[in-house]
């Protein structure tokens, strides 16, 4: 269980590490949330184009093509488009997704998902575990924005590489009969949970919700890729931990 879950129990204590800082700081406690608050506004903004050009670079370095990345205008879209002339400027209610693209198989389906927590594992991490031991407060958006990028996007990519696995396990035990019977099972996949759940709720028989059999491969792909994408999402906060560790950064003061 540790070896699942350390990751998860080494961000609480570090938050908590944060939360007690910023207790401290009786005096400049105003002045200390709005800085951070500033800097992790600037860092979103930034954070937001790099991370879906990592699943796009993920995607092609991997043996795969990109056609489109919708990207909302408030983060540069347009700007970006002249280098990327795949961008497409919308403003929706994801900050950015990739909507066309072509992976090379499963494997480079997963590291395009995974591509952009590179970013978490070094520097977002270490920027986090580093504001925390030397309370450097400027890097926290940084740290907090890229580091605990993980746990942030659980239901997101996460969910999505955790389905990616769990759908191709479902099939295969159960001999290829999910995929033959059951016509959106590989539609698990996704990126929202809770569009997916919408969907299934809209449309139960595509999912095979209509027959117990279905049921059973519908449900198992999503229990087991809800559990792997929470296995996954702390060990990339335990990487990046370990590597903060190397440089004798523990976040203890």
């Amino acid at each position: 269980m540790n070896f699942l879950f350390s990751g998860w129990n080494r961000a609480f204590y570090d938050l908590m590490r944060l939360v007690d800082i910023i207790q401290a700081q009786r005096k400049n406690r105003v002045p200390l949330v709005l800085k951070i608050g500033l800097s992790l506004t600037i860092t979103w903004f930034i954070y937001v184009p790099v991370h879906e050009l990592f699943h796009c670079a993920g995607c092609v370095c991997s043996g795969g093509s990109v056609s489109e990345l919708i990207l909302g205008r408030e983060y540069g879209a347009a700007a970006l488009q002249r280098l990327f002339p795949f961008i497409e400027p919308r403003t929706t209610r994801y900050a950015g997704r990739l909507t066309g693209f072509e992976p090379a198989g499963d494997i480079s389906y997963f590291i395009c998902v995974l591509s952009p927590f590179i970013l978490s594992v070094f520097p977002g991490v270490f920027l986090f575990v580093y504001s925390l031991s030397r309370k450097a407060f400027w890097s926290l958006g940084p740290g907090l924005i890229i580091g605990l990028a993980s746990f942030t996007n659980l239901t997101g990519d996460f969910f999505e590489m955790g389905t990616i696995v769990s759908t191709q396990l479902v099939n295969r035990f159960g001999f290829g009969y999910p995929a033959g019977h059951v016509p959106n099972f590989w539609m698990l996949r996704s990126d929202d949970i809770l569009r997916l759940f919408r969907e299934m709720a809209a449309s139960p028989a595509e999912y095979g919700l209509n027959s117990f059999s279905g049921t059973c491969a519908t449900g198992s792909a999503v229990v087991i890729g809800l559990f792997l994408a929470v296995v996954f999402s702390g060990w990339i906060y335990q990487a990046g931990r370990w590597i903060a560790g190397r440089f004798r950064v523990t976040g203890e003061g």
